[in-house]
C-alpha cells in the first residue's frame, strides 16, 4: 500500500515538473472548484427547505419550526433562518454554520427526546431562547443605532451574499417595509412599551417577544400576562412614572405606585386603559360613567371627590344661566354651593357633569327632584319661593 502511494506521489512530481504550466492550471481550477462547491453549500444549507428536514411538521409546536416561520411576516420580508439564527457579520454567520453542524451531528446520533426537549426550551424559556436570538440580531433590523454601530465593527462581506441580514443598512431597510425604529419613534398599535427603558433594565427582546417567527401567527403580539408577570416579580426594581392628566390647575395626577400596591396591572390594562400614552382622552362627561377612572372611582370602591384628584381645582367660577319662559332666569352658583357641600353630593347621583342634559320642570322640584332634594323647605328654602333663583339680573 504504502510503496503504491509513493509511487502515486512520485508521478504527481514528475507531471509537475513536466508541466508546471499545466499543473498551475490544474491546481487553480481545483481550488476554483472547492471554493465554489463550499460557498453553494453553505448557501444550500442555509435555506428553510434544507432545515425542514430536521424540522418536517405541518404544525405549531417542537419540529414545526419552519411551517411557523413560513406564516409570519418574517418569511414575507425573506428574513430567513440564518438571518435571525446567527449574529450580524461574516463571522457570526461562520459560527452559526459550525453551530449547525453541532446540531446535525446531535440529530443523528442523539435520540429523538434530545431534540424534542431542545425545541421545548427554545419555545418556552425565554433566558434559553435569548441565547439562540440575542437582542443585537433584533436591533440590527430594527433601529438605526444598532444597525450603524454594528456595521462599523464588524466584517459584514467578504464579497459574496451569504445572507440577506449582512446586507440591511438602515434606516434605508426598515423604512422599504414600513417598519419604525423601535428606539427613537412612535409604535403602531395600542402598547408602546418603551423598549429603549426596557433595553437599560437588561431585558431581552425574547423576554416579551418568545417565538416572534414560531408561533405560528402573521405578527407576534406580546402575551400581556408576560408584562404583569414580570412586573409584579420585579416591582422593587420597576419605578413606573406618575401620568399628568390635562394642564393648568385642572389637571389630575395618577400615581402608578399608589394603585400597583393595590391592585394587579391587568386589572386596569387592557380593560380600562391602551399600554400607550395619550390614547385614553378622558372627556370631562365621562365623569360619573362605568369608564377609565371612574369604573372604581364611583363613591361605591374608591371616593369620587374631585379635589382628591385634582388637588388644586377650584368651583366653576362661571355661574350657570338656567332661561325660563315668562319668568326671570335662575342664576346657579358653583362657588356659593360648593363652599357648603362637597361635588360629590350633587355630581353623579343629581346631575350628570355634562352641560344640557337635564331638563327640569317646577313639577320635578316639587316632588323633591333635582333643586328640589334640598330645596324642600328643611335643608334650604322650599321651591315654593320663586322670588329666590328667579331675580331680575
Amino acid at each position: 500500500m504504502f510503496k503504491f502511494i509513493g509511487s502515486v506521489v512520485q508521478q504527481i512530481k514528475d507531471f509537475i515538473v513536466k508541466n508546471p504550466k499545466l499543473s498551475i492550471l490544474i491546481i487553480f481550477v481545483l481550488i476554483v472548484g472547492w471554493v465554489f462547491v463550499s460557498i453553494e453549500s453553505l448557501h444550500l444549507t442555509s435555506e428553510p427547505e434544507f432545515c425542514q428536514n430536521c424540522h418536517p411538521d405541518n404544525k405549531p409546536g417542537p419540529y414545526g419550526e419552519v411551517y411557523t416561520w413560513k406564516q409570519n411576516i418574517h418569511a414575507k420580508a425573506e428574513v430567513k433562518c440564518l438571518d435571525c439564527h446567527g449574529m450580524p457579520g461574516f463571522t457570526g454567520y461562520m459560527k452559526a454554520k459550525i453551530g449547525g453542524l453541532r446540531d446535525l451531528t446531535n440529530f443523528v446520533l442523539k435520540p429523538r427526546e434530545h431534540m424534542t426537549r431542545i425545541l421545548n426550551m427554545a419555545s418556552t424559556d425565554p433566558h434559553y431562547a435569548a441565547h439562540l436570538v440575542p437582542n443585537d440580531i433584533c436591533l440590527f433590523c430594527h433601529t438605526d443605532s444598532y444597525n450603524q454601530k454594528i456595521r462599523s465593527e464588524k466584517l459584514m462581506s467578504v464579497g459574496v451574499k451569504f445572507r440577506k441580514m449582512d446586507g440591511v443598512k438602515n434606516p434605508e431597510f426598515r423604512r422599504s417595509y414600513g417598519l419604525p425604529d423601535i428606539l427613537t419613534e412612535k409604535l403602531r398599535g395600542d402598547i408602546d412599551p418603551n423598549h429603549k427603558k426596557h433595553l437599560d433594565k437588561d431585558v431581552n427582546c425574547v423576554d416579551c417577544h418568545l417565538g416572534v417567527a414560531h408561533g405560528g401567527e402573521f405578527r407576534n403580539k406580546v402575551d400581556l400576562k408576560r408584562c404583569a408577570e414580570c412586573h409584579e416579580k420585579r416591582a422593587s426594581e420597576i419605578s413606573m412614572p406618575d401620568i399628568k392628566i390635562g394642564s393648568g390647575d385642572t389637571a389630575a395626577n395618577f400615581s402608578h405606585k399608589n394603585h400597583t400596591a393595590m391592585f394587579k396591572c391587568d386589572e386596569c390594562h387592557m380593560k380600562l386603559f391602551q399600554m400607550k400614552k395619550g390614547t385614553a382622552k378622558i372627556a370631562f362627561d365621562d365623569h360619573g360613567k362605568d369608564k377609565f377612572c371612574y369604573s372604581c372611582h364611583n363613591n361605591k370602591i374608591a371616593t369620587f371627590e374631585c379635589n382628591k384628584c385634582h388637588a388644586k381645582i377650584g368651583a366653576p367660577s362661571t355661574p350657570i344661566t338656567y332661561k325660563t319662559v315668562g319668568m326671570a332666569p335662575v342664576i346657579f352658583s358653583h362657588e356659593f354651593h360648593t363652599a357648603i357641600f362637597n361635588c360629590n353630593q350633587c355630581h353623579t347621583k343629581i346631575w350628570p357633569m355634562k352641560h344640557g342634559v337635564k331638563k327640569m320642570k317646577m313639577d320635578d322640584l316639587y316632588q323633591g327632584k333635582y333643586c328640589g332634594l334640598c330645596h324642600n323647605g328643611k335643608i334650604a328654602f322650599a321651591s315654593t319661593a320663586c322670588d329666590k333663583c328667579h331675580k331680575q339680573k
